[in-house]
């Protein structure tokens, strides 16, 4: 039996329209969660800057005031200081501590998911038993850190005391914590990559540095890329080992944007507004970093 054009069309239309609603039926339990979950509590957040209280008080309506406040609160600025700094000195650091020991476990050919297993230990350890553990590491006169200094005939440090050690302290920490999880990445990278072109470089007389640098790093792009991105939304948003182990001290030296929107939100005098306020600036520095990032890392070498 031959269809007309009309009725090509009309079924046409209808297979489209079964397509259509099928997607959208996926996708309808994620969005239902992804609105009652985050957009919903995002807006209200945003609508709260403009307010005072509206947790535990009813919301006041102050306009701009509380935008007005960021700008003059010198504890902001020395939040985003630290929180860069530390950024700065942790994610470069577990990079290359994740790389090399994915290139070193590239290599083993038996045991290798004992070793995975083992450097993926720390990542499962939840931050507060974490943050414990590095506690006695370093305390200052029986902790790990300080014995290894005094074997080799060097004094103690108040790792955690001292304004100019504190945040590089918490830094090691969180390297500990998270190379295990970026190893296991960079090492499914690796292990993707095709060894035709390991072997034709080898042949043409490359060595391992300039294989490397040749072949493992650009057709890796699009993993740093990733790890970059994720690496900066996670570290910026900075709390649990600050919070336990420093508390934000010695002199501020240690407070994080996150850990000033805790205190601001739940113990200086229900400050909700300033507390969203200081929040959207957050999401406004990481969106931009962010962006940049995307942008620098998208071009072509």
């Amino acid at each position: 039996m031959r269809l007309s054009a009309e009725e090509h069309r009309r079924l046409r239309r209808n297979y489209k329209l079964r397509r259509t609603l099928t997607a959208y039926g996926f996708l309808l339990p994620n969005a239902f969660f992804f609105i009652a979950f985050l957009l919903i509590p995002v807006v209200y957040l945003f609508y709260l800057t403009f307010h005072n209280g509206g947790i535990i008080t009813p919301a006041e309506n102050v306009g701009l005031d509380n935008w007005k406040k960021l700008w003059g609160d010198e504890l902001i600025i020395t939040a985003i200081k630290n929180t860069a700094y530390y950024c700065l000195i942790a994610i470069p650091s577990v990079f290359i501590i994740g790389m090399v020991l994915a290139l070193c476990l590239q290599k083993v050919t038996r045991g290798g998911q004992v070793f995975r297993s083992i450097f993926y230990v720390p990542t499962l350890t939840p931050y507060a038993v974490a943050a414990l553990i590095w506690l006695f590491m370093f305390q200052r006169d029986f902790g790990a850190l300080n014995l290894a200094r005094d074997v080799v005939g060097l004094p103690p440090r108040n790792w955690l005391g001292d304004t100019s050690l504190v945040i590089p302290s918490i830094a090691m920490l969180e390297v500990w914590r998270g190379a295990g999880y970026w190893t296991l990445l960079f090492l499914a990278a690796l292990l993707a990559l095709p060894r035709e072109l390991y072997q034709a470089a080898t042949i043409d007389g490359a060595n391992a540095w300039q294989r490397f640098i040749h072949i493992t790093l650009p057709l890796m792009r699009p993993t740093f890329f990733f790890a970059v991105v994720m690496a900066t939304i996670w570290n910026f948003q900075l709390f649990d080992s600050v919070s336990i182990l420093t508390d934000g001290g010695p002199a501020n030296a240690s407070v994080t944007v996150v850990w000033y929107i805790y205190k601001a939100m739940f113990q200086f005098n229900d400050k909700t507004g300033f507390a969203a306020a200081l929040s959207f600036l957050l999401l406004m520095l990481i969106l931009v970093l962010t962006t940049i990032e995307i942008r620098l890392l998208r071009k072509k070498p």
